[in-house]
């Protein structure tokens, strides 16, 4: 049986029940980097002398499948927008090596992956189908009936 505490509730009663996973933010789109994987590689491109000694290039591997804070569905829509970036083991892989430092790199990545999430999971609006206006259909009569009255002449010649 729980001791009671003084004026508080038991102990057991405070522990959190909440589920331990990461809820993905809906504010800023971010996955928890719980969920991600980041190396550093060596990068081509500026630096000098330095990139020959510095891993710079960052590349952030999310796998989709096992993901704790996207429903089912929306795996599935992330999958169906990100198709030609997952590779084979159901991971997107970004790569990030435009800055000189690792930490800008990386923070980069990052934020193309957040892009990419949000939006693949942004519903697309419904086009609402517009009018022509009267003045663009008068237009296009016009139009037509100088093309007949043009091409009139151009049919098989019947008579000798």
């Amino acid at each position: 049986m729980p001791r009671e505490i003084p004026g508080g509730m038991p102990p057991d009663a405070m522990k959190e029940t909440r589920d331990s996973r990461p809820a993905f933010d809906w504010q800023t789109g971010l996955i928890p980097e719980c969920e991600v994987q980041i190396s550093a590689t060596r990068s081509g491109g500026p630096g000098g002398q330095s990139v020959n000694t510095t891993n710079s290039k960052v590349e952030v591997r999310w796998k989709v499948g096992d993901s704790l804070v996207l429903s089912d569905e929306q795996k599935v829509t992330v999958r169906v927008f990100a198709r030609n970036r997952i590779n084979r083991a159901d991971e997107l892989v970004i790569k990030s090596e435009t800055e000189r430092s690792q930490k800008q790199n990386k923070e980069e990545a990052l934020a193309k992956l957040t892009a990419l999430v949000r939006d693949a999971l942004t519903p697309e609006e419904e086009r609402i189908p517009t009018r022509k206006p009267k003045g663009v259909k008068a237009k296009e009569r016009r139009t037509q009936e100088a093309d007949r009255r043009r091409k009139a002449g151009r049919g098989k010649i019947t008579d000798w």
